[in-house]
């Protein structure tokens, strides 16, 4: 498994925190699923559709 840092506004960082304590989730945990939504999204003929993953209603790049 790759591991590396990111760099985000102070206000992201937070908003994502919060977002994290609302699912009972680390902060790490909910920024690696994000970061691999928005890869597998980007890449879709890579990653075909899988099962709908349960979670707030996440939409990214939409």
């Amino acid at each position: 498994m790759a591991k590396f840092s990111v760099n985000v506004p102070d206000q992201i960082g937070e908003d994502l925190q919060r977002w994290a304590d609302e699912e009972g989730r680390p902060r790490a945990n909910l920024a690696a699923f994000l970061v691999e939504l928005a890869v597998r999204q980007k890449y879709p003929e890579k990653y075909p559709p899988e099962k709908l993953v349960k979670t707030t209603d996440v939409m990214v790049g939409k």
